[in-house]
C-alpha cells in the first residue's frame, strides 16, 4: 500500500466524516500538522470563523427571491430593488466573493500551513492547495440526478434573471405588474424548489467519508511536501496550505488569501477529487463561462506528462467553485488538478459513496509526479 493511499484511508476510514466546522475537521487538522512535521517542517495554524454549509448562505439569497415577489405586486420599486439585491449576492457568492455569508453565525475551522523556504535567492513562489474538509450530501447529488447538475444551475441562473427582468419592467415601465408578476410565477416556484433541497440537505443529509473529495488531494500534498523536503529547489520557496471549511464556501482559500496577500507573481496549484477517473488539468474553471488556468502551468503539465509517461487530460471544469477557482478570480496563475470519469463528472461526488475503497492509488502517485514535474520546471 502507497503511503499516498493510506494518508487516504486513515482521514476516509480513521477519521471519517470531515463537516466543515466539525470536531473531525479538526481532528484531520491534527492529522496533517502531525504528518508534515514528521518530515521536518514548520507549521502554523491559522484559525478563522466560517459559516458551516453553503446551504444556509443561498437559502437565505433564495428566500430574498420569493419575498421580493411578495412584496412586488402591492410596491413594484421595492420588489425590484430586492430582487436586484438578491441577484447581486447571488452573482458575488458563486464567484468566491462573500457578501451574505459575511452576515450568517459562524464556528471555527483552521488552514494548516507550512514552507519550504528556497536554498538560495528567491526569485519565485508556488502555493500548493488542498482542502480536507468533506461535504454533506444532498438530492442534487445522487447519482441519478448529479448529471444534470450544470443543467440545473443553468436553469436556476434564468429564472434569477427573468425575474429581475421582469421586476425591472414593473418598476420602470407601465406594464401592468400584475402580469409582470404571473408571468415571474414560474420562476420564483424554480426558486422555492430549490430552497426546499437546500433545506432538505440540512435535515437529511450526511456528511461524507470524502476520500475522493478530498482525501486524495492532501495525500498528494503531503508526499509532494516530502519528497521536496528531501531536495529543497535553489530558487523557489513553496508553502503548503491544507484548507479547512472548503465545501462550505472555499472559507481557508479566502482567509489565507486574506491574510497573507501573496503577490500576484505567486503561482498556485490546487489539488481537488483526484483520486479516482482520468487525471485532469483543468483548463477553465466556472458555471458561467469560467475563467481560463495559467498557460504556462498548462504547458509545464502537459510537458511533465510526456516525459513522465502520466496519461492526462486536459478539460475545463463547470461544477462547483475549488480553491483555485478563488486565484484564478483573482488574477493568480493558477491551476486545478482534478481527475473525471467518462462523462466528466467528479466520481462518487459528495456522496455517502465517496470511500476510500474507490481510490486509486496509481492516481494519487501519478498526481504527485505531475506536481513535482510543474514545479521542477518552473524552478528551471
Amino acid at each position: 500500500m502507497s503511503r499516498a493511499y493510506e494518508h487516504v484511508k486513515s482521514l476516509a476510514e480513521k477519521i471519517g466524516p470531515r463537516g466543515s466546522c466539525t470536531a473531525q475537521e479538526r481532528t484531520t487538522a491534527e492529522y496533517i500538522e502531525t504528518e508534515l512535521k514528521k518530515i521536518d517542517y514548520q507549521t502554523s495554524r491559522e484559525t478563522f470563523k466560517a459559516v458551516t454549509s453553503f446551504s444556509w448562505t443561498f437559502s437565505v439569497i433564495y428566500l430574498l427571491f420569493i419575498i421580493a415577489a411578495f412584496i412586488f405586486p402591492a410596491e413594484p420599486i421595492w420588489g425590484f430593488i430586492l430582487v436586484l439585491f438578491a441577484a447581486v449576492c447571488f452573482c458575488l457568492e458563486a464567484n468566491t466573493f462573500p457578501l451574505i455569508s459575511r452576515l450568517l453565525p459562524k464556528k471555527t475551522s483552521q488552514n494548516i500551513i507550512a514552507t519550504l523556504p528556497a536554498r538560495s535567492k528567491t526569485l519565485r513562489k508556488v502555493l500548493i492547495l488542498a482542502h480536507y474538509d468533506s461535504s454533506r450530501s444532498g438530492l442534487f447529488f445522487a447519482p441519478n440526478m448529479v448529471k444534470g447538475f450544470r443543467r440545473t444551475y443553468l436553469f436556476l441562473v434564468a429564472a434569477i434573471s427573468l425575474q429581475v427582468l421582469l421586476f425591472a419592467l414593473g418598476a420602470f415601465t407601465t406594464i401592468n405588474p400584475t402580469l409582470l408578476w404571473l408571468l415571474s410565477l414560474p420562476s420564483v416556484l424554480y426558486l422555492f424548489g430549490t430552497l426546499l433541497l437546500f433545506i432538505h440537505r440540512e435535515l437529511y443529509g450526511k456528511y461524507t467519508p470524502g476520500a475522493n473529495d478530498n482525501a486524495s488531494g492532501v495525500a498528494v500534498l503531503l508526499e509532494v511536501a516530502k519528497a521536496l523536503s528531501r531536495f529543497p529547489l535553489l530558487t523557489t520557496t513553496v508553502t503548503f496550505v491544507a484548507t479547512g471549511a472548503e465545501e462550505s464556501g472555499t472559507n481557508g482559500a479566502l482567509d489565507y488569501l486574506h491574510r497573507h496577500r501573496p503577490g500576484k507573481e505567486t503561482y498556485v496549484i490546487n489539488l481537488d477529487n483526484l483520486g479516482c477517473g482520468h487525471l485532469t488539468a483543468v483548463t477553465k474553471e466556472g458555471l458561467l463561462g469560467g475563467k481560463a488556468a495559467s498557460p504556462e502551468l498548462l504547458d509545464f503539465a502537459k510537458q511533465t506528462a510526456e516525459e513522465k509517461k502520466i496519461n492526462l487530460k486536459f478539460a475545463p471544469y463547470h461544477l462547483l467553485t475549488t480553491d483555485g477557482t478563488v486565484f484564478l478570480l483573482r488574477g493568480y496563475p493558477t491551476v486545478s488538478i482534478m481527475a473525471f470519469d467518462e462523462e466528466g463528472l467528479l466520481p462518487n461526488w459528495h456522496w455517502p459513496t465517496d470511500r476510500a475503497e474507490f481510490v486509486e492509488p496509481a492516481n494519487l502517485n501519478a498526481a504527485k509526479e505531475l506536481v513535482l514535474g510543474i514545479v521542477r520546471k518552473l524552478e528551471k
